[in-house]
């Protein structure tokens, strides 16, 4: 089954980084001088009623995104940490929660506010900011819009489940917490101690739910009780033992910080132990028994639309996942058709003409297999397609064998925004993608991917406020997009091979994606997915549609992150080369895509036009 890898975080309503004030100053005046026999006067500094709207609009937009960076960059003392080392230089205070709040009553609040902000947002004129200013205006338009169609719907999120659960993914976050000084030691280990009472929150919002008849079904709860498990080991199989000692030793490279001694070493060492024990531990076993206690209260064994407003949830979830340019979700799933019928056709022409083509597929592995090595090869050999890359720092983790079967093949740790180089990729080596597909794996993750959209991105030096809003369409959708071009880039794989590989990757992909929308939407049972999956499967088994089934129910639009976005970047590449023919060149148009950022698809679609015109001026 394909299972890509994706950027760990908490599920926030509204993604927060760091307090950031952005100054503007505008000036203008004119010097009037007239011609006459009287005494000159000093003329008076004016500035037009037309300039005073636009620097009134300018400095009203500014304090918009200001406002909001700073009102949700410090919920949870875990949000802050990923997104800044420093927030202190900023004048951020720390916050007192280690992971927010997370009720039904907070998620209304959160509502208003993004009301307030919308309201705030359209009493500026657009046409009078300047033009880096009105991308932000249409992005931060965009981004209202679509969470304010999910108001009233608040019963419906679903923080836990199997792999890209709450539950599943802030093991890794706790264990890569980077420890910059002493007191993020301290701030660590009240995350440890406030697991707990977090846990206890979201069993609140699951009782309520299940209160509403929105309970998940049993099964689906055991999946959930199987991916808490691991967490449980004690010992030296625990995750966050196997990364303690190491951040520990870190603390010495950062503002100057005096290594730890000895002594503290032990001593933190001990307390970290008994946290584990008597707080990390037990919060799991606190979390699975509220679960079990919740079975049978469930009703629902199939899609999100067969819930009362469902189909409803699930159309959000949609644009908030994807930020697709596609007017609505019936004519995404047009649109998904179509691109696997025509991979599917073109595969199917390929090896027509070479009939020993897949067997050359079947039997073909890469040239390296060491990361290090792929790695270093990708960033030297991606120069010719894409800006010269960023030499930045990166670390590799394998994930603990205890996990495999619960983590994601591959997944890569977002630095915070003023440390660049702190970046992290985590390996499955259990996986099919860690054995025989870690060299386009890593071009997903690292080069030219996640490590390298994320630096690029970082160092454009955007408002800050951009790095709260998560687009993950985008950055899911160029890593995907990369992924499969990299492949031509190993040196004894030819273009056949490279194209068939391709293709069967895309096909694998909107199969998955697909059946994510026709059992979320049109409500597809078991039967009725196992009869699709025929049609591109030889003698696929029920265990196969069982198993496609469940992963679509688990973790609706996890799969159409990755494929609209993918979509949505190939088709652009298409009208690009189509419109400028020979002119086109693959680096300038992946700088326009890398310049602009995480935006939704419809507002890069807009100011890709703009792009193509400017290009075809200077013929």
């Amino acid at each position: 089954m394909y299972n890509c890898s994706h950027k760990l975080q908490l599920p926030q309503i509204f993604r927060k980084p760091a307090a950031f004030l952005l100054a503007v100053s505008i000036s203008t005046s004119s010097l009037l001088s007239g011609c006459s026999f009287s005494a000159r006067l000093p003329s008076p500094s004016f500035t037009s009623s037309k300039e005073q709207e636009m620097s009134s609009d300018q400095a009203a937009f500014d304090q918009l995104t200001d406002k909001i960076f700073d009102e949700n960059v410090n919920a949870s003392i875990i949000d802050l940490h990923y997104t800044m080392m420093n927030p202190e230089q900023m004048g951020i205070e720390p916050p007192d929660s280690p992971y927010g709040t997370f009720t039904l009553e907070e998620m209304q609040r959160e509502t208003k506010k993004l009301e307030g902000y919308s309201d705030a947002l359209k009493a500026v004129k657009k046409q009078n900011l300047d033009k880096e200013s009105q991308v932000d205006y249409e992005i931060l338009e965009t981004y209202l819009e679509t969470e304010l169609s999910c108001a009233g719907l608040e019963l419906y999120v679903q923080p836990l489940a199997p792999t890209i659960g709450v539950q599943a993914q802030l093991p890794v976050l706790l264990a890569e917490y980077r420890f910059y000084r002493r007191e993020d030691i301290e701030d660590y280990f009240s995350l440890l101690e406030g697991l707990d009472e977090y846990f206890g929150q979201i069993l609140e919002m699951e009782q309520k739910k299940a209160a509403a008849g929105l309970m998940i079904s049993d099964k689906a709860i055991d999946r959930i009780l199987d991916s808490c498990r691991p967490y449980l080991e004690d010992g030296k199989d625990c995750l966050l033992y196997g990364t303690f000692a190491g951040r520990l030793e870190e603390i010495k490279d950062f503002n100057g910080n005096p290594p730890l001694t000895d002594e503290e070493k032990a001593a933190y060492q001990q307390r970290h132990e008994e946290l584990i024990t008597h707080a990390f531990i037990p919060a799991y076993h606190n979390l699975m028994e509220g679960l079990e206690k919740l079975k049978g209260t469930g009703r629902v064994e199939g899609g999100l639309c067969n819930y009362p407003d469902g189909k409803d949830y699930y159309r959000y979830m949609v644009y908030s996942s994807t930020y697709t340019s596609c007017k609505n979700v019936n004519t995404l799933r047009k649109t998904i058709e179509k691109r696997i019928s025509e991979d599917f056709n073109a595969a199917a022409k390929l090896l027509a003409e070479n009939p020993g083509l897949y067997d050359q597929l079947s039997g073909f592995s890469f040239t390296l297999s060491d990361p290090e090595e792929i790695l270093s090869c990708l960033q030297e050999k991606i120069g010719a397609d894409y800006p010269e890359p960023i030499s930045r720092e990166y670390s590799l983790h394998y994930v603990p064998e205890a996990l495999e079967d619960v983590l994601s093949p591959a997944f890569y740790l977002t630095p915070p925004m003023d440390l660049p180089d702190s970046n992290t990729i985590y390996i499955n080596r259990g996986s099919y993608a860690a054995k025989d597909q870690l060299f386009t794996t890593l071009a997903h993750e690292g080069y030219p991917g996640h490590l390298y959209q994320s630096s690029y991105f970082i160092r454009r030096e955007p408002k800050p406020f951009r790095h709260l809003l998560s687009f993950s369409s985008y950055k899911e959708g160029w890593a995907t997009y990369v992924e499969y071009d990299s492949c031509r880039l190993d040196e004894k794989i030819s273009p056949e091979v490279a194209e068939l590989m391709n293709l069967n990757s895309s096909i694998n992909l909107g199969i998955h994606a697909y059946l994510d929308i026709m059992v979320n939407d049109q409500g597809w049972n078991l039967e009725q997915v196992s009869d699709y999956v025929s049609q591109y499967f030889e003698d696929p088994n029920q265990e196969l549609a069982r198993a496609l089934l469940e992963a679509m129910v688990d973790n609706p639009t996890n799969y159409l992150e990755y494929y609209v976005g993918y979509l949505e970047f190939s088709d652009m590449r298409k009208k690009a080369e189509k419109a400028l023919g020979k002119a086109f060149e693959a680096k300038a148009f992946h700088q326009f895509l890398l310049d602009i950022g995480p935006a939704p698809f419809a507002v890069i679609r807009k100011h890709l036009e703009d792009w193509i015109k400017e290009r075809k001026k200077s013929w």
